[in-house]
């Protein structure tokens, strides 16, 4: 079948009290709008149209790396209206219409394919998607007659009380025959409490004019789940964090405490990892098989190897660790550190443009930036590349086994050759040649008597 698909996303959002507008608000650290194009993506449609209302500039720029096209909806009149300002789009357009919210991030690319699915084995000129829930307030009420057949869509603030009790609701999700589609919308009224074209109003007019109307009953309402304030957001994140998390426990990840651990919808991760309480992997992260991460991780747009142990409290961002590689605790990885086979880095210790070599070691207390470490060494603790001159960055290499001692200062740019030794408490500004020991003290002076001169022994005792 041909389809294409509009995403609804041009309010402000009132009930979040919040400049940004409501579709750019983050789940996981993306904003929700993301999560519905890329669903919607999966669906292959020949074509999304996105409606955009408030702020609709910052939104475009968002969603700029989207192939997707973008209609204004101004005034706002409601989802009906919104929905009519996609007519131009579709001109040369045959097939059905899947029309989704900006707002409503949760559901499933499966979901909405047995849906689309089921409307074209039906037949159907329109098909809704509804949900049984609990507590139906504030949700628009689907109303069927005694042989259960749809008869009508009533939105909350315009349902009499006996119509508020029913909890089947209407989950804004619709697909719809094109040429229908554009024929019915004509049709709405405003005659409502809002004074505005409500899109549910198409279900009235399809069973008034006696067109194919399906209703497909979706079993989980938490995929529906619309986001109108800072409450529905946290309670959409917990929906989506379970289900990622599920995800990678039924596909072989060790999670200690689902609860506390918050993974995004892109990352990757191999099996027989465990991932330790209060850790974050987020962005487009892979983690390869049999690591510990954790606890108190917190992991973004980085790679790492198989086998890779990440000790408490340290924090990765942009970076690739390869196999073997045991870190932390309190380490820090910055944009463009890699770290190779089976090295080590220790507790607070920062990296940053880094390359740390085969088995190389920076166990403690250092600062590695904008450096080239080679295979073997061993970085003492205190060692500090001094790579910045007020103006401009400078490179640190050290070559394959070099040995650098506890409180060495590296004064970029330099090169520390293959074996070669710095004394610890030295300031290396000098290239050190292959083997060599480089040492730079000021001579160590003793005065006899100091402590009593000064009366440092009365005051001590």
């Amino acid at each position: 079948m041909s389809l294409a698909v509009i995403i609804l996303a041009a309010g402000k959002g009132v009930r979040m009290n919040s400049q940004l507008p409501k579709v750019l608000h983050p789940i996981l650290k993306k904003p929700m709008l993301r999560y519905v194009l890329e669903t919607a993506q999966k669906m292959e449609p020949e074509k999304i149209v996105l409606v955009l209302g408030y702020d609709s500039e910052l939104v475009k720029e968002e969603v700029s790396d989207y192939p997707v096209e973008t209609v204004i909806q101004e005034p706002q009149l409601g989802t009906g209206h919104a929905v009519l300002c996609c007519e131009d789009s579709f001109r040369d357009f045959s097939g059905d219409i899947l029309i989704l919210s900006g707002d409503v991030p949760a559901i499933s690319s499966f979901s909405l394919r047995e849906f689309t699915d089921s409307h074209v084995k039906n037949g159907a000129d329109l098909s809704l998607m509804s949900t049984l829930v609990e507590e139906p307030d504030g949700y628009g009420r689907v109303l069927r007659n005694a042989e259960g057949e749809v008869l009508r869509v009533v939105e909350d603030k315009d349902a009499t009380a006996d119509e508020k009790k029913e909890n089947e609701i209407n989950a804004g999700v619709y697909c719809v025959n094109s040429s229908f589609l554009w024929e019915s919308l004509g049709g709405l009224s405003s005659e409502n409490s809002q004074g505005e074209y409500y899109l549910p109003g198409i279900v009235d007019l399809c069973v008034s004019r006696k067109r194919r109307l399906l209703a497909f009953s979706l079993a989980d309402p938490k995929e529906v789940s619309g986001v109108n304030s800072r409450e529905q957001l946290g309670e959409a994140e917990k929906t989506m964090r379970q289900a990622i998390n599920r995800r990678h426990m039924e596909n072989g990840v060790t999670i200690e405490d689902p609860e506390t651990t918050y993974i995004s919808d892109s990352a990757s991760i191999g099996r027989d990892t465990t991932v330790c309480p209060n850790t974050y992997i987020y962005g487009e992260t892979s983690i390869g098989d049999g690591c510990r991460i954790g606890p108190s991780v917190y992991i973004e747009d980085s790679r790492i190897g198989n086998n890779v142990e990440i000790r408490f409290s340290s924090y990765l961002t942009g970076c690739e660790v390869e196999n073997g590689v045991v870190m932390g605790p309190f380490c820090h990885l910055r944009p463009e550190a890699r770290i190779k086979d089976g090295a080590k880095i220790g507790n607070f210790v920062e990296i940053k443009k880094s390359e740390i070599g085969v088995g190389s070691k920076v166990p403690h207390l250092s600062y590695v930036g904008d450096a080239d470490i080679g295979d073997g060494v061993n970085i003492g603790a205190g060692t500090i590349t001094c790579n910045y001159d007020g103006v401009n960055k400078h490179r640190t290499v050290v070559e394959d086994r070099a040995f650098i001692g506890s409180d060495t200062m590296l004064v970029a740019p330099i090169r520390v050759g293959k074996d070669a030794t710095t004394a610890a408490g030295s300031t290396i500004t000098k290239d050190v040649s292959p083997g060599a020991l480089a040492i730079e003290r000021a001579g160590q002076k003793e005065i006899t008597g100091w402590a009593e001169r000064k009366g440092v022994k009365k005051r001590r005792s």
